[in-house]
């Protein structure tokens, strides 16, 4: 019987965190309060940083503000994710990144302080402001200014003149591209900018 009760205690304590208890992995363990690797090194969380863990992972921890924190292979912290949308690229034609660009030709373009801080996204292709602006690279890494054409995937599209659409209906398309407006075939109406 004391046997039941101590079980019961241990699953009543568990059950009073939502994430997870930890991860025992190969190059050592992971948990709420710190890390433990195999060589005997730890890290040791302070009381306000392991009270604002969301979750923990194999490879990472999740704040509750929803900022990652990317461990490497050892175990180690490595702040932000380089998998996280719009870190940078590098290219055949050079890098892309938050603070510039570098071609390979060995030319740059470095990004003001307003600029840099008005980035929304970072493609291979191109920048989104946080306007909604969409700025279209060529081959070369030049800048060419707005998109001439619409940028659309099975669930919305961003317009040349950056405004952002939820399609009403997945794989929507466009019937109808006039002066004024478009129709689309998800039956939504819209109006472009006046010129």
């Amino acid at each position: 019987m004391k046997f039941l009760v101590v079980v019961a205690a241990v699953v009543a304590c568990a059950g009073a965190r939502s994430i997870n208890a930890g991860w025992v992995l190969p190059p050592g363990n992971i948990g709420t309060s710190g890390i433990l690797r195999k060589d005997g090194s730890t890290d040791l969380f302070s009381h306000d940083f392991a009270h604002n863990i969301a979750e923990i992972g194999p490879s990472g921890i999740v704040l509750k503000s929803g900022q990652p924190i990317q461990l490497d292979a050892n175990l180690r912290m490595v702040g932000r994710s380089k998998r996280s949308s719009g870190a940078g690229y590098v290219l055949p034609a050079g890098n892309l990144g938050h603070s510039g660009i570098v071609r390979k030709d060995g030319t740059v373009d470095l990004f003001n302080f307003d600029f840099a801080h008005n980035i929304a996204e970072i493609g291979p292709s191109g920048i989104v402001l946080k306007s909604g602006q969409p700025i279209q690279l060529d081959t070369n890494l030049r800048m060419v200014g707005r998109s001439k054409r619409h940028i659309m995937n099975d669930s919305g599209m961003l317009t040349s003149w950056g405004q952002a659409i939820v399609f009403r209906e997945p794989f929507t398309t466009i019937l109808l591209d006039g002066p004024a407006g478009m129709v689309l075939s998800d039956g939504q109406l819209i109006q472009k900018p006046a010129q």
